[in-house]
């Protein structure tokens, strides 16, 4: 009786595929790349690279875990400092209403603050071809720590006057005077007087306050418009 044999089988179809039908090749070479899972490439000498840095941080966990408060800090601070100083918005002169001269009043402290003098002079009098060299010198004069002092100044709501908006500017509640503004060409700007006068001296209408209150005064002592 003769024995049935079975047929040579040939390769498994199903052999090379993923459940998607795709190919999965596997391709090593020493030093170079593996090719799995439908062409996904990892670099060989990334895995290696992957392998001993994940050893390294096992044998020294508190050196690992104090890279990683470093690097997360950093971060966050780049984070913080980058965001924390937003640019001056000139835009603001061009809002309507009472809203408007607020919000000019509010980017002039910015201005100050950051010393810039092209932005201050665009919201303050934008007529004047000599402000940003004056204002230039007038900021410069001043540190960073002495200019983040316009932050104490307060603001009060903006009012409506005859020639146009004021608004009440205060040190730790006590009243210091008014920033009185107009509208010239359908935009809010200082008015011209009180401009003269902070041009004169060389000072920002909001360090002439710090400056006050630091016996820095460079005209003499002077009061900003009370109405």
């Amino acid at each position: 009786m003769l024995e049935e044999r079975e047929p040579p089988r040939g390769p498994d179809p199903r052999q090379g595929q993923d459940a998607r039908g795709g190919q999965n090749q596997v391709n090593i070479r020493s030093g170079g790349s593996t090719t799995i899972s439908g062409g996904s490439v990892v670099a060989g000498r990334d895995v290696t690279i992957i392998q001993k840095a994940r050893q390294w941080a096992f044998a020294n966990p508190l050196l690992a875990g104090g890279l990683a408060v470093v690097v997360l800090s950093g971060s966050i601070w780049t984070g913080v400092s980058l965001g924390s100083d937003p640019a001056v918005d000139v835009s603001v002169v061009e809002e309507p209403g009472l809203p408007g001269a607020l919000h000019t009043v509010e980017q002039t402290r910015l201005a100050e603050r950051l010393g810039d003098a092209a932005s201050w002079c665009h919201l303050v009098q934008p007529g004047d071809s000599a402000c940003e060299t004056t204002m230039n010198s007038a900021f410069a004069a001043k540190s960073q720590s002495y200019r983040d002092r316009v932050e104490e100044v307060g603001l009060g709501e903006p009012e409506k006057i005859d020639s146009g908006a004021q608004v009440a500017l205060s040190w730790q509640g006590s009243s210091q005077g008014t920033a009185r503004l107009v509208q010239t060409g359908g935009r809010w700007q200082l008015n011209t007087s009180d401009y003269g006068l902070l041009k004169l001296c060389g000072a920002g209408l909001f360090l002439s306050l710090v400056d006050a209150k630091s016996q820095e005064l460079k005209c003499g002592m002077f009061q900003l418009p009370t109405s």
